[in-house]
């Protein structure tokens, strides 16, 4: 089934105690360290995760001297095309750690190994099920497969500045109506009880909590059929919130973000990977907590939730390395590795870590941990990127700025997708 929606916007960026004590450096990308009792693995991070992996890497590797890890860093940019160019000729790395949105055309494409036989159910049943559908791929007889193991998560939440701000609201309408009231329009720079950049990536959640829909069960596009009326209030939702003189919402990404930076905004949506940039704006006042849904009892927010996930690939590894590579996966998913990457900043996938306390990183998790419970697996294939992605921003940016109707805008949108995918007219 081809699910909806997409979200490429992701591919950039992403505390509590006790911290990190160690403070290794990766051993260097050399091929001719790699030998048949070593597991090398390829990885994108920031430094402070960077490090968090590296200290977990030499924990282990001195607990399982017979096969340890190696790591070799890449960059984020290119190192799902260049694991593909190395596997495509029986070479690359034994292990690879991925955004999952990457992982599913290498699965269709045989370069990374099915998990679901090789893990334990009962570690696969310790973790938030968004994640796992993150790496999941529908294979050619429509099976859904495992094809990466999540260890951490990014999905979106809301921030607010709790000095102004003491309990989030539970519902869109008191979000928007505690909004209103915080601003302060009369100053110079005015005071935003709201700043929402209205990218499509941090507003398609309530798109599905209108009950848009953009393919059915079945797989059947029915944007103009049955998902039409959620389609259409969404996007009038939205023209609202643009035209609304009290919050500042709108497609000008830096715009919201100036008016959060130089603290003249209260409130915000924003993914996970950025809690450090408000945890330095706001301090202990920094307040996280789930997207608030349409009412108090329904039309729940459904944000996308992205993970970092561990595959193996399919093209270099035998029964013995995949054996020691499922064991180096069970043991990053084990509490203490868990902790190590909650004190880095990521934001991990077991679902029993203890995330008990009053620390603002601690409350946070837990905010996310919810909200990531009731959100969605994020699409993992080109052909959604491609095909879907951009049809669906000028179906909302034409809504926003007033060339279009929404009734009209959701119309156009779906001649477009029918024309793009191959598919007869709207029936």
């Amino acid at each position: 089934m081809l699910t909806v929606c997409i979200l490429v916007l992701y591919l950039v960026s992403c505390g509590a105690s006790p911290s990190i004590t160690s403070d290794p450096t990766p051993a260097p990308a050399l091929e001719s360290q790699r030998t048949e009792t070593m597991l090398v693995l390829w990885y994108a991070w920031p430094a402070a995760e960077q490090r968090a992996l590296a200290t977990l890497v030499e924990r282990y590797n001195r607990s399982r001297p017979t096969m340890p890890i190696l790591l070799q860093p890449k960059s984020l940019a290119s190192i799902a095309a260049e694991f593909r160019g190395a596997a495509l000729t029986g070479s690359g790395p034994h292990l690879i750690l991925l955004h999952s949105h990457t992982i599913g055309d290498l699965a269709r494409d045989g370069l990374l190994l099915a998990l679901d036989d090789r893990m334990p159910s009962g570690d696969l049943e310790k973790l938030i099920p968004s994640t796992l559908g993150s790496a999941q791929v529908r294979d050619a007889e429509g099976e859904q497969r495992l094809y990466g193991i999540p260890l951490t998560f990014d999905t979106l939440a809301l921030y607010y500045n709790k000095a102004n701000l003491v309990l989030p609201p539970s519902d869109i309408d008191t979000l928007l109506r505690n909004a209103r009231g915080l601003t302060d329009a009369s100053t110079e720079p005015p005071i935003w009880g709201l700043a929402y950049h209205l990218s499509l990536d941090k507003t398609i959640a309530y798109f599905y909590a209108f009950g848009g829909r953009i393919f059915g069960e079945s797989g059947d596009l029915v944007l103009a059929t049955e998902g039409s009326e959620g389609a259409e209030r969404w996007l009038a939702w939205l023209r609202d919130l643009r035209q609304d003189q009290q919050i500042l919402a709108g497609t000008d990404g830096i715009a919201v973000d100036n008016a959060l930076m130089t603290r003249q905004a209260l409130m915000t949506v924003d993914w996970a990977n950025a809690l450090p940039r408000y945890h330095s704006l706001w301090g202990e006042n920094m307040g996280v907590a789930a997207l608030p849904g349409l009412s108090a009892a329904d039309g729940a927010a459904r944000p996308y939730v992205q993970s970092d996930s561990i595959c193996i690939n399919a093209q270099v590894v035998d029964s013995s390395q995949q054996d020691a590579a499922i064991a180096f996966i069970r043991y990053l998913l084990e509490p203490e590795a868990q902790q190590v990457l909650l004190n880095a900043g990521k934001q991990p996938t077991l679902l029993s870590l203890d995330l008990d306390g009053d620390a603002v990183e601690l409350a946070a998790a837990r905010a996310f941990r919810t909200q990531a419970q009731q959100g969605q697996p994020m699409p993992n294939t080109d052909v959604i990127y491609e095909h879907v992605w951009d049809v669906l921003e000028q179906m909302q940016n034409s809504v926003l700025r007033g060339l279009a109707a929404p009734e009209e805008a959701v119309t156009y949108a779906d001649e477009m997708l029918r024309e793009r995918l191959g598919l007869p007219a709207t029936p």
